[in-house]
């Protein structure tokens, strides 16, 4: 305990008058000669009865009202939060336990679950915890509650993730549930390792005023960790199969440099192993040999033996093979010539990705045309109606793009049930926009089909002169891409189920423009039937914390869905993780989290257990880097960034006018010294009573 005021102290002499005046009218002795007293009777001097403390009640509330004054005017406040809280009352703590996977390093989680339960065993009466468990995202393990019990069992419960340290969501999430608190003191509590990574200046909190943070480091000085931070893959020979050649990097944050050894596992089973040593702070490169795979996507692993810390041991990949995007051209019944000529060929040249183009005309169609198909192309014919519409939608939901070129199809010839896949109207026949035609006057840079045209000079679609196009009316969530001069839309595009639609207002070929005669044809081709066909390269693997997207990685929808002819049904596509939990994909949910490291598998609803696509999915590297960042500096910028006083965090340097705005203790003083008044007032007039009668 501290003074603000301690030169009130000297005040405490005080309690010395009530002594000093009984001992100045003590009786006074004195020799006087005098003859024989043996006749004379001895009467008392007056003032004896003064010599003596006969009511040490009431002169010790006289006392104890004058030290209570004296000590109020002093200001005493407590250093240690500890003593405020036996004052303040209730206090709501908000225990923050950090689960990232570095908190698996050696015995810090074992110690992190230690130390959150001994916080909760300081719990008073009417003080109410509640647990939050954070790595990338904060959640909540318990409501507020006064169970210590219930808290104790929620810590037990807790596992590490595979996450990295975030501590700005951690330490917002915790300030909106004390802000909802009307106990008077607030208290976070963050248990951890405490990274340097995990904490950012720009994080940007609203704590509540006058709250507490104590930190909690778990961490320990020696931080040498053997991680395998990469696996890069080349295949030889032809582009579904021929051997493969693996190579893994690994780095070492030891001081010392260490040999391990790396093994290869490709679809479960051992490849062989390569002895590596890695520099001390550095990292180094291991090359397995070339290794003949099957077709198909394979699960592949490298790892080195376990150390302090596991979670970066092993890295999982896949290997896909580079197939080429199947597209179907629809041309009419008596087509131009050469009428797809162009389009086609400009898919046909060059690869990533490569593209298989078959040509058909619309009276030859069957609904097995369709099927396996990444994109279909519509060049101048009306959506089919029938079995071979429902047909079509159905492998558009499922995951297929569509572009549709109207050319001088009527609308009326569109069947309804195409309305809500197109989202668009059309004015019937080719508008003639002057002698030297319409040009494109305007595009959609944050599109994927005109991203590759951003960067100046790569692409001048100005130059193109367009004689005739249709007049598009969009409708409904459809995006215009592409404008022509006088404002009306050029190509216009959607997304329907998994697929894409996507509408091209004038010809594939030089019948209505000489835009294919253009340079910028070519890679706008292949860029809208890449963006069409919901190609992507093939991840290899994920990162844990990224969200799965099944609207933009098409690839991994291939031959997973149940595609019924029939049905316009949205696809059936669960995704379970490697503890086993499932996420079912529907019209609503099209995405989800891959927070567990390992092998997730994608599975359609026809799909055998073990036969679905597989997702490798790692912890962040940057995890792995355990530099320390000092707790004090933590509590000091979190409550800087908040715009809350540094002086209300423990340990933190503050002011004394801020610790007495912090503590009411000579409140309390003030009030005792009145009552012990009172008190004295009571007896001494009783006293009075008692020795007048």
């Amino acid at each position: 305990m501290s003074l603000l005021a301690p030169w009130f102290l000297a005040g405490l002499l005080s309690i010395g008058v009530p002594i000093a005046v009984h001992l100045i009218n003590r009786e006074r002795k004195s020799v006087v000669p005098f003859p024989s007293l043996m006749f004379l009777q001895r009467v008392p001097y007056k003032s004896v009865r003064r010599q003596k403390l006969r009511h040490l009640l009431l002169f010790s509330l006289r006392c104890l009202a004058l030290f209570l004054f004296v000590a109020a005017f002093a200001r005493p406040f407590f250093a240690n939060a500890r003593a405020l809280e036996v004052i303040g009352g209730a206090r709501e703590r908000v225990i923050l336990l950090d689960r990232s996977y570095s908190m698996g390093y050696g015995t810090r989680w074992d110690a992190a679950r230690d130390s959150a339960k001994a916080a909760i065993g300081v719990m008073r009466p009417g003080d109410r915890v509640t647990l939050v468990a954070f790595a990338t995202d904060a959640a909540a393990l318990t409501e507020p509650t006064v169970d210590r019990a219930e808290v104790e069992r929620a810590v037990d419960r807790a596992t590490l993730s595979a996450e990295a340290t975030r501590y700005g969501p951690a330490l917002k999430f915790a300030g909106d549930l004390l802000a909802a608190s009307s106990l008077p003191l607030r208290e976070i509590i963050i248990v951890s390792d405490f990274q340097r990574r995990g904490w950012s200046s720009q994080a940007e909190l609203r704590l509540p005023a006058n709250v507490e943070i104590r930190a909690i480091d778990v961490s320990d000085k020696d931080v040498s960790d053997i991680a395998v931070t990469t696996v890069s893959s080349d295949r030889d020979g032809g582009a579904t199969s021929g051997p493969v050649r693996v190579t893994a990097r690994l780095s070492n944050t030891g001081t010392a440099a260490k040999s391990v050894e790396a093994t290869l596992e490709l679809a479960g089973r051992s490849i062989g192993s390569t002895r590596v040593s890695v520099p001390a702070s550095g990292s180094a490169q291991v090359r397995f040999p070339p290794t003949a795979v099957p077709g198909g996507v394979t699960r592949g692993v490298v790892r080195i033996p376990d150390d302090a810390l596991v979670a970066n041991n092993t890295f999982s990949f896949t290997l896909a093979p580079d197939e080429a995007l199947s597209v179907l051209v629809v041309d009419p019944v008596r087509p131009r010539a050469n009428q797809s000529l162009f389009f086609r060929r400009a898919l046909e040249i060059g690869d990533n990705p490569r593209f298989r183009v078959d040509v058909k005309r619309v009276d030859s169609l069957t609904p097995r045309d369709y099927v396996g198909r990444a994109l279909v192309v519509l060049n101048e014919v009306p959506p089919p109606g029938g079995t071979l519409g429902a047909a079509l939608r159905s492998e558009i939901r499922a995951g297929a793009g569509l572009v549709f070129v109207p050319g001088e199809t009527p609308a009326a010839r569109i069947p309804a049930e195409w309305d809500a896949v197109l989202r668009m109207g059309m004015v019937d026949g080719a508008n003639r926009a002057g002698i030297t035609g319409a040009r494109i006057a305007r595009v959609s840079y944050s599109s994927p089909v005109f991203e590759a045209f951003a960067a100046p000079g790569s692409g001048d679609f100005s130059s193109a002169h367009v004689m005739q196009h249709r007049t598009l009316q969009v409708v409904g969530d459809s995006g215009v891409l592409a404008w022509y001069d006088d404002g009306t839309p050029a190509l216009v595009g959607r997304q329907h189920g998994l697929g894409r639609v996507i509408v091209w207002s004038t010809s594939l070929d030089d019948y209505w423009s000489n835009l294919p005669t253009q340079a910028v044809f070519l890679p706008f081709m292949r860029q809208l039937a890449r963006h069409a066909g919901r190609y992507s390269d093939a991840r290899a693997w994920f990162t844990a914390g990224e969200v799965l997207d099944i609207t933009r990685h098409g690839e991994l929808v291939v031959g997973l869905t149940g595609r019924a002819a029939t049905s316009d049904a949205t696809p059936s596509l669960t995704l379970v993780a490697p503890s086993g939990k499932r996420t079912r994909f529907s019209d609503s949910l099209s995405a989800a989290p891959l927070l567990e490291r390992g092998f997730y598998e994608l599975r359609g609803a026809a799909t055998a257990e073990g036969a679905g696509r597989s997702i490798a999915v790692n912890v962040d590297l940057a995890e792995s880097d355990l530099a320390h960042l000092e707790p004090a500096e933590l509590v000091t910028a979190a409550l800087a960034s908040s715009g809350t006083l540094p002086g209300q965090a423990t340990g933190a340097t503050a002011t004394s006018i801020e610790k007495e705005r912090a503590q009411r203790v000579w409140w309390y003083l003030l009030i005792g010294a009145f009552l012990a008044l009172a008190a004295e007032t009571i007896l001494s007039n009783r006293l009075s009573g008692v020795v007048s009668t």
